[in-house]
């Protein structure tokens, strides 16, 4: 009987492996490195935001920005990253949210146009002051991921494998701080930026 339950235990924890690791290769990727010495505000590249305005990342000089890339057709794990963006900007102080801008980048640049995007923050309740649904080059949002160590591929399916992050970026659009996985807690993400807020 013993030795049954070793081998039925065994094969719990096979399977169990096998199963995260499938999850892991099939639709997370661990963050990359990345280095916060560099101002993401030296890409000099124009975006297109979800009002059809077009802008660069420097436009956001002087303030805190939350940053967040995603896809639009992801169903399961973008939703929940969007809102852990929600509740890092409705963490900070009431008096001061609005000095904080949100970006929310697409990777899929062939199918999130900006009406697309548009019709996203709508659907999020989202379309609202200082939030910044976004969509570039190819290139362009590479460049932005490597530089934030948001690690991403498109699978044979249409959906994208990648990193779950979150990123605030200081005045000067330096990483100040990165959250790394789902339903992070956000209290130290939102002292970041309360500090940053109170800096000249």
């Amino acid at each position: 009987m013993k030795m049954i339950s070793i081998i039925l235990l065994s094969l719990f924890l096979v399977t169990s492996l096998n199963a995260q690791h499938h999850h892991a290769a099939d639709g997370e990727l661990g963050a990359g490195k990345i280095s916060a010495e560099h101002s993401l505000y030296h890409l000099d590249a124009q975006w297109t935001n979800h009002r059809d305005e077009t802008v660069k990342l420097s436009d956001f000089r002087g303030s805190p920005v939350i940053v967040v890339m995603f896809y639009g057709n992801c169903m399961e794990v973008c939703p929940i990253l969007i809102q852990d963006a929600w509740r890092l900007y409705s963490s900070v102080d009431e008096s001061v949210r609005g000095d904080v801008n949100v970006l929310a980048v697409s990777f899929d640049t062939e199918n999130d146009t900006p009406e697309v995007l548009n019709n996203y923050a709508k659907y999020e309740q989202l379309d609202i002051p200082g939030w910044h649904f976004m969509i570039s080059k190819n290139a362009t949002v590479r460049s932005l991921a490597m530089m934030l160590g948001v690690q991403y591929s498109k699978k044979s399916d249409g959906h994208f494998a990648h990193s779950n992050l979150v990123t605030v970026l200081d005045k000067e659009g330096k990483i100040a701080i990165r959250m790394e996985g789902l339903n992070q807690p956000m209290g130290e993400a939102a002292a970041v930026i309360n500090s940053i807020l109170m800096r000249k």
